[in-house]
């Protein structure tokens, strides 16, 4: 019955179908359809592993979609991407909600070949972001930019000074741009006339709040942008449109061979924020931000409480322990162990080392 069944399937002469339906009895057409349903089932459900290609320290981006409604899917997923790269390294990288079902994932590597990857995700199971594979394969970089061909800055071995990720020494020349994700400085056109500006006089570093930002008090229409707020009222829940208009202007600068140093909120947002939150905040810029080729700053002026604090200025031991524990966290979660730092602010001596509880937290002095 079975050679049968296969030449029903491959033949297209509709006489000798109706022929061979005349031979086989009922039962056994009644199987051959119930075969070709599970065939064709099993096509429909084993889709082929997500295969893409990217040059050499240049993020490439991987989108998955959830089966399941999920009522609070920032707050109730967590998905992160397990990535293998061609020597057996394994890198665990967070995934970030890019709003409805939408998750996404970026990785870059130096490493030439093919990258493995598989997803787990602690929510409940959903064949959208479960146990998902596929691979990235990363090709030689063409290009001049010289954070894609030399590789992103990192600390140098002596623990002295920079370099690229190949060796090459790196000079910092920082501009500070504190509110240049929102509509402080418009995007696109005062955006990128500054960019011009300062790459042609010789800048390389552009020091750039993430979104909750010095000057201001919490959901201050100043510190919106084009997308609005980064956070819902009462840090509900992080808003992806704000981090979308973000990306434009992050990627532009790496694009333009700036490196983003990223200061992820100022200092006295903690006690509004707590550290969970401050905490999913930088969860959520590593997922998004990692893979390019930047710099942290996990607060700036850590030690300074908000300016109208009874009997500001003094400084804020509370938020520099709280602040420590986050950087104990970002080190614990970025895959890439981007160069690392705070800001302080001038209490005693104007260090960083002043601004943490451990001195271990910093790859690098800020003054």
């Amino acid at each position: 019955m079975h050679n049968s069944v296969r030449r029903i399937l491959k033949t297209s002469d509709a006489s000798l179908r109706g022929q061979l339906r005349k031979w086989l009895p009922f039962e056994s057409r009644l199987l051959s359809i119930a075969l070709v349903c599970v065939l064709f089932l099993a096509v429909c459900v084993a889709q082929p592993a997500t295969r893409l290609e990217t040059p050499q320290n240049v993020m490439a981006e991987i989108t998955f979609t959830a089966q399941k409604d999920i009522a609070d899917p920032f707050n109730d997923v967590t998905l992160d991407v397990i990535f293998q790269d061609p020597a057996g390294q394994r890198f665990r990288v967070p995934a970030f909600w890019a709003g409805g079902k939408t998750w996404k994932a970026r990785y870059s590597s130096s490493h030439i070949g093919a990258h493995s990857f598989r997803t787990e995700c602690t929510s409940t199971p959903d064949s959208g972001l479960t146990g998902l594979t596929g691979e990235v394969k990363v090709v030689r970089y063409r290009g001049h930019d010289p954070l894609f061909e030399h590789g992103p800055v990192r600390i140098a071995p002596d623990h002295r000074h920079f370099e690229y990720h190949d060796g090459t020494p790196f000079f910092w020349l920082a501009d500070t741009w504190w509110m240049g994700l929102c509509h402080r400085i418009h995007w696109p056109d005062e955006f990128k006339t500054l960019t011009e500006d300062r790459k042609a006089k010789g800048f390389n570093v552009v020091q750039i709040v993430a979104g909750l930002y010095p000057d201001m008090p919490p959901f201050d229409p100043r510190g919106a942008n084009e997308a609005g707020y980064p956070w819902e009222t009462n840090y509900s829940r992080i808003r992806p449109q704000y981090f979308d208009a973000a990306d434009r202007r992050l990627i532009y600068l790496t694009e333009q061979g700036f490196t983003p140093c990223i200061v992820g909120a100022w200092g006295y947002f903690m006690p509004w924020m707590g550290v969970e939150k401050a905490k999913q905040h930088w969860r959520y810029l590593i997922a998004r931000y990692a893979a390019c080729p930047v710099i942290w700053c996990a607060a700036g002026e850590v030690n300074l409480p908000y300016y109208l604090e009874k009997g500001f200025p003094f400084e804020a031991h509370q938020q520099v322990k709280d602040w420590s524990e986050v950087m104990q966290y970002i080190r614990e979660i970025d895959p890439f162990h981007r160069p690392l730092s705070i800001h302080p602010t001038g209490f005693g001596r104007l260090s960083a080392r002043g601004a943490v509880a451990e001195e271990s937290l910093l790859d690098f002095e800020k003054k």
